[in-house]
């Protein structure tokens, strides 16, 4: 992704979003490409490249915490509510009408998000490794942490709590390689629900600070360019997105959304993974299948890193799904 087709623009709220913009064909919509934890914009570029040769545009943001965007420390400023409508002031001021939304992991959540609050502006909605999530304004990070325990024996979200922690973010940057090496495991079976599933070991992980084998289909030159950049942004202002979460400081925000909303009425496509140990197809099916009424459902041999693992398979089929949306 070419440097010199990022953009910057400061959003209503005042926040500085940095973003990668390509215009499309007349006839294409735009896609917005929504990155996770611990992701950036150019995570994107095989995508980019690869359906930009079918005449879509993009608009690929570092989300907020991320690389060029503004990186507020207080986790308030992380609320879904308030990070949908900075988007939404980007498609504004390009003048974007037809727009497809993809995000992946903490992406897929904004995804869910602006099909909530903003059902009319997006012709289409993905969602890659995390399935779709209505709303849930009773539902509390506690419960969440209950319902894992008597579902699967362990809390599985365990480290949320850890990241979420005011020294997680310090640990991580300090043991930085052990930290990339347990997002990016080449054995996400084994490495995942030994780290991040049960309260407090994910901690004892990153203090113990042995890196693991990384996942070897990421060309080494990419994985050593999102260090870089990570390292550079650090990762505290990155952690504020589980803080929203572990402290349940959106309930009243989700409340707001009528439940008339909780149900996605345009087509999606849901990206699934066979060895995404913490988001297997089995959890995410069957809310697609209840609250979506235009699902396509794709699983991909892969771990949590669709995009990257299986980069030309998903591309080929988001390529078919979107030809399908009648622009």
């Amino acid at each position: 992704m070419d440097s010199s087709s990022y953009k910057d623009f400061i959003t209503s709220r005042g926040y500085n979003y940095h973003y990668y913009f390509a215009p499309g064909q007349e006839t294409k919509p735009t896609l917005l490409l929504l990155h996770g934890f611990p992701s950036l914009a150019n995570d994107w570029h095989n995508q980019v490249t690869s359906l930009r040769a079918h005449g879509y545009g993009f608009i690929v943001p570092d989300m907020l915490g991320y690389g060029g965007t503004a990186k507020p420390t207080d986790a308030n400023d992380y609320k879904q509510s308030l990070m949908v409508k900075d988007l939404i002031d980007i498609l504004d001021a390009e003048k974007i009408t037809r727009c497809v939304v993809i995000g992946h992991d903490w992406g897929s959540i904004v995804t869910a998000r602006l099909a909530n609050y903003y059902p009319d502006r997006f012709l289409g909605f993905g969602f890659l490794a995390v399935g779709y999530l209505p709303p849930n304004p009773a539902h509390t990070y506690e419960d969440t942490l209950e319902l894992m325990r008597k579902s699967f024996g362990s809390e599985r979200l365990g480290y949320q709590s850890f990241f979420a922690e005011p020294d997680g973010h310090i640990l991580c940057e300090k043991n930085f390689d052990t930290f990339y090496s347990i997002v990016h495991p080449k054995d996400y079976g084994t490495i995942w629900p030994q780290a991040l599933y049960s309260l407090g070991e994910t901690r004892k992980w990153i203090e113990r600070n042995v890196p693991v084998e990384i996942e070897p289909s990421i060309p080494e030159e990419e994985h050593a360019y999102k260090r870089e950049q990570l390292k550079k942004s650090g990762l505290r202002a990155a952690m504020c997105w589980y803080t929203v979460s572990v402290k349940n400081l959106e309930l009243e925000e989700i409340k707001q959304i009528p439940h008339s909303a909780y149900t996605i009425e345009k087509p999606v496509f849901l990206g699934l993974t066979e060895k995404d140990p913490l988001c297997p197809p089995a959890i995410s099916k069957p809310s697609a299948e209840q609250f979506c009424k235009n699902v396509t459902i794709k699983v991909f041999d892969c771990g949590h890193w669709i995009f990257w693992e299986k980069r030309d398979e998903f591309n080929k089929e988001l390529a078919a799904w979107l030809e399908t949306l009648g622009h």
